[in-house]
């Protein structure tokens, strides 16, 4: 039990402070996403990439886990090749040969079965250590709203739903039918993608104000349910995963509505910790067990770069024209925010990921398309304007 605080103590300091201080660095930089940007940075530097190459056994006993499982696995290994060295130089008959091969491939997958087994648990500090900043995140979203007005509800569920299932079954579909993944991790990958936006910036504010009277109100309204809808994604594959456990794992998706019902309340010291270090150090916390290079796909990331921020958009925009009444330049300009999703996405994804629903490659291509999201903010913002100068 005491080397569990303590491992446990020196995973969450590593993981606290080596994005915050890569993030601060970036920051003094001017370097566009430096919360971002600085968690992958400090992920591959503690993941198995670096750490893991200059101290593989420290970094497995610290963020891996099974350590000891793992050494039985190799010790079995090692017995089962001069166990059939001797059988075979002895010159048994073939069939004898092969029975042996067959007892010893069944003792290795045991092995190897109580070898995840053990990384699951041992990885169980990382989990929570994720859940808690998870929660953190989307409490402060909730808390620093600032945008007030009304919207009906026939909208906010049309915008909403359509923004959410657009890019999040084109993902799944594309998982599943193209990538050969199971049902579970396809919707996972597609809730990942179909999370909306948790808070507005100042432009995307005034974008979606710009198109119509209460469009931000609107916007984050959409985007809520856009959550509600990517959640139950997420619940579902993860349950036939994880059972009633991935309840527990996924606790931040059920409070969220209960985050949604606190009345609005701009908290400095909260605002800060959520920018500059709960996000950084969800990314670092995710891609520390994720080797970059091993894991790229290149299909998957070039899809989730694709629709991770078009594909809510189109969504978005299909679900306000199908209601009619605006025109094309109003829809296009009051749905931008809806691209701002990175910070859901991210969340979404570290859930799914260490839950065990979510594997190396997906989860990797989800991170890239935050990154992407984050960095071409500009861009949309350009946009925008261009749009606002139009109307």
């Amino acid at each position: 039990m005491k080397e569990l605080v303590i491992n446990s103590t020196m995973q969450h300091t590593l993981l606290l402070f080596i994005p915050l201080i890569f993030a601060a660095v970036l920051r003094v930089g001017r370097v566009r996403g430096s919360s971002i940007i600085g968690g992958v940075l400090a992920g591959i530097v503690l993941g198995p990439a670096v750490f893991g190459s200059i101290a593989p056994n420290l970094w497995e006993s610290m963020f891996q886990g099974g350590q000891q499982s793992h050494q039985n696995v190799e010790q079995i290994e090692r017995r089962q090749q001069a166990d059939l060295l001797s059988v075979a130089s002895s010159g048994v008959d073939i069939a004898v040969l092969e029975q042996l091969r067959a007892e010893q491939q069944h003792e290795l997958e045991q092995a190897t079965a109580e070898w995840k087994t053990a990384q699951w648990k041992d990885q169980r500090t990382l989990r929570n250590y994720v859940l808690v900043l998870v929660i953190v995140v989307l409490l402060s979203g909730s808390l620093r709203r600032s945008v007030l007005g009304k919207s009906t509800t026939a909208t906010s569920l049309s915008v909403g739903a359509w923004a959410s299932i657009v890019p999040g079954g084109i993902i799944a579909t594309a998982s599943l039918y193209l990538w050969g993944t199971s049902v579970a991790e396809s919707l996972a990958i597609g809730a990942c993608l179909a999370a909306g936006p948790w808070t507005l910036t100042r432009w995307e504010q005034r974008a979606a104000d710009g198109s119509e009277d209460g469009g931000a109100a609107l916007m984050l309204r959409c985007g809520r349910v856009a959550w509600v809808v990517a959640g139950a994604a997420a619940i579902f594959s993860a349950w036939t995963v994880q059972q009633a456990m991935a309840l527990v794992w996924l606790l931040p998706l059920l409070l969220l509505p209960l985050c949604w019902s606190i009345p609005r309340k701009q908290l400095a010291w909260l605002t800060w910790f959520t920018d500059k270090v709960a996000i950084p150090s969800i990314v670092a916390t995710t891609l520390v067990l994720i080797h970059p290079i091993e894991a790229f796909s290149f299909w998957p990331v070039l899809v989730v770069l694709l629709i991770s921020g078009d594909g809510r958009w189109l969504g978005g925009m299909f679900g306000l024209t199908i209601l009619g009444g605006r025109s094309s330049i109003s829809t296009m300009q009051l749905t931008m925010p809806l691209v701002d999703a990175g910070v859901s996405q991210l969340c979404m994804a570290s859930l799914l990921f260490g839950v065990g629903v979510l594997h190396p490659e997906l989860a990797l291509a989800a991170i890239i398309g935050v990154v992407f999201l984050e960095l071409s903010a500009p861009m949309r913002r350009k946009f925008a304007i261009s749009i606002s100068r139009t109307t």
